[in-house]
């Protein structure tokens, strides 16, 4: 029997939004580019597309500036500053605060509204 690979075997991927990345040619377009991450995803980033061969200008037209790329075929050229993901106490009170002190919006009311219209139906007398 084949033997699977566990969550924890998958390769940890670091980009985050605002990295300038590199990606090889995939779709429409002959060449590869450079482009800025705009959302991550899973195992995939959109890309804005930013530098690219002159040949491919009809393909980036066609992709609307953007792109889907495999994170295991982009490279990062730059990355953006990182936050810390933890706080300095470790104890995360400062996140229990914030999410506290939120209130939540009040609920929409499902009940139908009366119509103010007047019929303009003409009864006879």
């Amino acid at each position: 029997m084949a033997t699977q690979k566990k969550k924890d075997d998958r390769p940890k991927y670091d980009f985050a939004a605002g990295d300038v990345v590199e990606s090889p040619k995939l779709g429409p377009l002959d060449h590869g580019f450079s482009g800025t991450v705009e959302k991550v995803y899973n195992n995939s980033m959109l890309v804005s597309i930013d530098k690219f061969d002159p040949a491919d200008q009809s393909g980036v037209n066609e992709l609307n500036g953007r792109a889907i790329v495999r994170m295991s075929g982009a490279k990062a050229l730059s990355k953006v500053p990182r936050q810390p993901k933890e706080d300095e106490d470790g104890d995360g009170e400062e996140e229990a605060k914030k999410s506290s002190s939120r209130e939540k919006p009040a609920k929409k009311s499902n009940a139908k509204k009366s119509s103010a219209k007047k019929s303009t139906k003409k009864t006879d007398k």
